[in-house]
């Protein structure tokens, strides 16, 4: 599996925590909850950065970068 397929799957894995921990701040009632909300933001911090990963990844097997 190439660096770049790995870094998608970790992606995809990143972003259905994201919307697993949605779902569970609505199951909940915990919209706003600062706990929730500082979790939240850690992971849409790790997918961005996921995301500049896999793009980069890309870009070096195509020999673009």
């Amino acid at each position: 599996m190439e660096d770049s397929e790995i870094v998608k799957i970790d992606h995809q894995r990143n972003k259905s925590e994201i919307v697993n921990l949605v779902k569970e701040m609505f199951n909940r009632n915990k919209w706003g909850d600062e706990e929730y909300k500082k979790k939240l933001q850690e992971l849409v911090i790790k997918d961005e950065e996921l995301v500049k990963d896999v793009i980069r990844k890309i870009k070096m097997e195509k020999g673009l970068e």
